[in-house]
């Protein structure tokens, strides 16, 4: 992160989301205020990044986002300014991981979206086991979060941290399928905040983790979902 330019994006972003979106964050007490922090979340909306790290203050978010959003190069330069760092999606990204696990190991708290895109329905896919390579590195700490209706930009959003996960029982296991099984474990405690904050009840997601759907597939998907009575309120 780089003060000149992560200070007055902060101040920019925090009247933003507690102005016209009127953010209301509960559980922030559940975020450590140090040490290594792994904040895994659902994700409805490409501002999702944003509010939770805004949500965050005064703890400091890194965060990892789908290469595409690194494409445009002031973009790149921004993003990369403010804590944002890319992830190739369709292949394993030894770089990322990497970047993620050095982070965690000098303490830093890293935000990630394990499902690897937007859901705007609310309904969650499988997470990629990346979050639970970095959910098992050594005295991490584990937070789900959940956000909801940031969707249409206009709010009201609502955030909540959830209590810790427990996972040393996982990092103690046998190492064949640990990142799975700790990656189902997130993903179950994360679905369960979903409807707390507005968004629909459901199921922990099952089966292999894919790519979103993005543009006219995903909204064909949320016009179906809405048809069939599956969307959530406001919280």
């Amino acid at each position: 992160m780089w003060k000149p330019v992560w200070v007055p994006t902060k101040g920019v972003l925090k009247p933003l989301s507690y102005g016209p979106l009127r953010m209301k964050v509960d559980g922030r007490e559940n975020l450590p205020a140090e040490g290594p922090t792994l904040i895994a979340c659902n994700h409805v909306a490409f501002i999702d990044p944003l509010l939770v790290a805004v949500a965050a203050l005064p703890r400091a978010v890194w965060t990892m986002g789908k290469e595409e959003l690194f494409g445009p190069r002031l973009l790149e330069a921004w993003l990369s300014r403010i804590g944002g760092f890319p992830v190739r999606r369709q292949s394993p990204d030894v770089w990322a991981v990497r970047m993620g696990r050095d982070l965690l190991a000098r303490g830093e708290a890293l935000l990630i979206f394990p499902e690897g895109g937007v859901t705007r329905t609310g309904h969650m896919a499988p997470g990629f086991s990346g979050a639970g390579y970095f959910a098992t590195q050594p005295d991490v700490t584990v937070v789900p979060a959940a956000i909801w209706d940031s969707q249409m930009l206009k709010g009201p959003v609502r955030i909540r941290f959830g209590a810790p996960i427990p996972v040393d029982d996982i990092r103690e296991s046998p190492r064949a399928g640990r990142n799975r099984r700790a990656v189902e474990r997130i993903m179950w405690h994360v679905s369960g905040l979903v409807p707390l904050v507005g968004g629909p009840y459901q199921d922990p997601p099952e089966g292999k983790p894919r790519i979103p759907l993005v543009g006219k597939a995903a909204k064909d998907a949320l016009r179906r979902d809405a048809q069939q009575g599956g969307g959530g309120g406001g919280a």
